[in-house]
């Protein structure tokens, strides 16, 4: 893993307000996404994370986001990030586009995993794929309510009590992860190439 280990988690949180147009990200998304986390700083603009998703899936991944701008819905996605220079990455990213009352996509909230560990010769069997809420079940099921219980348990506990829960519930997020990862593919899928 080299100078870029993650050492407490390879499962990360992040927000995106789109209005504002600032990405959040806990301490591990931001390793995993290559993001920087200057002190003080709300976020970081969504185009640093454009920016280190490898060149060779960025164009993919930017028209999975742009529909899910739009539509709002579960987003699921395997693609590589290149965190420093040289370093490749697999992540696997996990999560929900919101309308606000308006009807407006206005949030984005999810997990975001490093698989490069389950990566064969350096690929994935799935490159990437994101599921409708029709499709949604089992695993995925158990993925929303997990990133809800750890949203729930981040919002609304002491900030002791919710770092003494994290490393389970970072624990729980993974293992829901490597489920996704082995996951057969669900036939109502939408492949985007």
């Amino acid at each position: 893993m080299g100078m870029r280990a993650l050492a407490e988690s390879d499962v990360g949180t992040w927000t995106w307000h789109i209005a504002d147009d600032v990405l959040e990200c806990d301490a591990a998304a931001a390793t995993v996404l290559g993001l920087p986390r200057p002190k003080g700083s709300r976020g970081t603009p969504f185009a640093a994370f454009l920016e280190h998703i490898h060149p060779e899936d960025r164009r993919r991944i930017a028209c999975i986001i742009a529909d899910l701008r739009r539509e709002g819905g579960l987003y699921i996605a395997q693609y590589r990030t290149v965190p420093v220079p040289g370093e490749v990455r697999w992540v696997l990213v996990r999560g929900r586009y919101i309308r606000n009352a308006e009807g407006v996509v206005d949030e984005a909230h999810g997990i975001v995993i490093d698989v490069t560990a389950c990566s064969r010769e350096g690929f994935l069997d799935e490159s990437a794929f994101y599921a409708t809420d029709a499709a949604a079940g089992g695993i995925d099921q158990v993925a929303e309510m997990a990133l809800a219980l750890y949203t729930a348990a981040e919002n609304g506990l002491s900030r002791p009590g919710f770092d003494r829960l994290k490393p389970l519930l970072d624990m729980l997020l993974h293992q829901i992860g490597r489920q996704l990862v082995i996951a057969p593919a669900v036939p109502d899928l939408d492949s985007v190439h």
